[in-house]
This record gives C-alpha cells, sequence and structure tokens, in this order.
C-alpha cells in the first residue's frame, strides 16, 4: 500500500469518526417546540455535563417552549434558541445579565429602604385578616345600611383586607400615605395588598382599623392564595411614602 492511499485512508476514517461524534454531539439536539416537557430529549440530556443540563432546563422554563424568530425575537431577551447549543449560550447571556440588574435594584432597594426607615420607626400597617367575601357583603361593611336598601344582588368574590395602622412615636399624626405589599416566592411580581391615604388624625400610641378592598374587579388567583396563607410563600411588607406630624415635621421617602 502506497503512502497516497493511506493517508487517504486515514483521512476517510477520521471524517468518519468526526461525522459520527457531530451527529452524537447532545447540543445539536432540537429543542421540543412548544412545551416545556423535556421527556423527548432525556437521553441527550443526560449527556451533558450537569451545569449545561441546568441551563437548558431553566432556559426552556424560562421560555415556556416558544420560539421566536429573530426578526420578532425582543433584541434585549431573545428567545430564538432552536437547539441545546442555542439554549445554553442564549441562558448564560440572560443569567450575565441578570447579575448587572440585580446588583442595580438591590442599590435601588437599599436607598429606598434607608429612606423608609425614619418613617418605620413612626408608624406601622399590618394586615389584620384577609378573605374573599361576595361583593355585596363587603359593600355591606362599608355601609351597614346596604342591606337596607333595594340593591343589585353581587356575588362575585372580592379580596378584603382588614388593615390595622399604628402611631409609634410620641406625636399625633395629622396625615400619612404609603403601602402593604406582598413578596410572592412563587411569583416575579409581588402582590398589591392596599394603598393607605389616612387623612384622620392619630393620637401617640393610638391604632385604627379599617376594611380595604378591591371593589370593582373579582379576586384573582394570587389573591386568594394569600387568604389561604400557605407557610412562608407570601412575606408583608410596609412601605411608608408620607407622614405628617402635628409639630410641623414631614417625612417623604419618595416612591
Amino acid at each position: 500500500m502506497n503512502m497516497g492511499r493511506l493517508f487517504l485512508m486515514v483521512v476517510a476514517g477520521a471524517a468518519v469518526w468526526l461525522g459520527a461524534h457531530w451527529l452524537r454531539d447532545p447540543h445539536r439536539t432540537a429543542l421540543p417546540f412548544g412545551t416545556t416537557d423535556l421527556s423527548s430529549v432525556q437521553v441527550q440530556l443526560a449527556r451533558l455535563p450537569a451545569e449545561e443540563r441546568k441551563l437548558v432546563e431553566d432556559y426552556v422554563k424560562r421560555s415556556n417552549g416558544d420560539v421566536l424568530t429573530p426578526a420578532f425575537a425582543d433584541p434585549d431577551e431573545p428567545l430564538t434558541a432552536r437547539n441545546f447549543a442555542d439554549a445554553i449560550e442564549l441562558q448564560r447571556r440572560w443569567l450575565a445579565k441578570r447579575v448587572v440588574q440585580d446588583a442595580h435594584a438591590a442599590e435601588l432597594k437599599a436607598g429606598r429602604e434607608a429612606r423608609r426607615a425614619p418613617l418605620r420607626e413612626l408608624v406601622d400597617a399590618s394586615v389584620v385578616r384577609a378573605e374573599i367575601l361576595a361583593r355585596n357583603d363587603f359593600q355591606a361593611l362599608q355601609d351597614p345600611a346596604f342591606y337596607q336598601r333595594p340593591h343589585e344582588v353581587d356575588k362575585s368574590p372580592v379580596f378584603v383586607l382588614k388593615v390595622r395602622v399604628e402611631n409609634l412615636g410620641n406625636d399625633r399624626i395629622l396625615a400619612m400615605r404609603g403601602g402593604l405589599q406582598a413578596h410572592d416566592r412563587d411569583a416575579y411580581l409581588p402582590l398589591d395588598l392596599c394603598w393607605i391615604d389616612l387623612r384622620e388624625q392619630l393620637a401617640p400610641h393610638a391604632s385604627v382599623e379599617f376594611y380595604c378592598g378591591h371593589d370593582f374587579r373579582q379576586a384573582d388567583q394570587q389573591q386568594k392564595d394569600f387568604v389561604a396563607d400557605p407557610p412562608g410563600r407570601f412575606e408583608v411588607e410596609w412601605q411608608p411614602q408620607y407622614v405628617k406630624l402635628e409639630d410641623g415635621r414631614e417625612l417623604d421617602s419618595g416612591r
């Protein structure tokens, strides 16, 4: 066998080996379309390193199985991956961007918390009770004579809170504003509970309770879950914005 033929055989053998390796490369595996179910590609997924496997799984969860064309994709958050390699690259980019965004958000939050701290020393707001009521029953809570007058029957479920506001300081509060939010472990956005705009005077160390409800829309699933109070899911936060005191001081934390 001459050297030329031997060389051609070696090249051909290498090409076959590389081709087989290329075809078996799990990175080329197509993502299932329109679903987050990866059971159909579990064999190929298992051949990836653990870090890359998690990137693929997290990308599919984030994209909800959607595959967009580049022309219609959000340039800041494209969901254009068609195979494992694409998903790994896009998820890495997204995570790197999130690190920067989270650091900026933490800086902004620290600033807000520093501005709110003096107001929290003066006034507190908390949820006494949360419930789902028929809209007519909530209207009757606000107006005890409601059922004594003709009214349209409306049993739609509405989200109702009983809220307590307490003056923690030694000065009379003349006015205050702020919001109650619940951070939801299972959702990206918090649940807005109640916006408080108290315009009645509140003596030192006194408290007042009142109902706060969403009278114009039906209770959604997140609100129903808050009422059910699953352990550890929701964390209520008091976000005071403005307090006016009898001695003339006005404290404003901004938004």
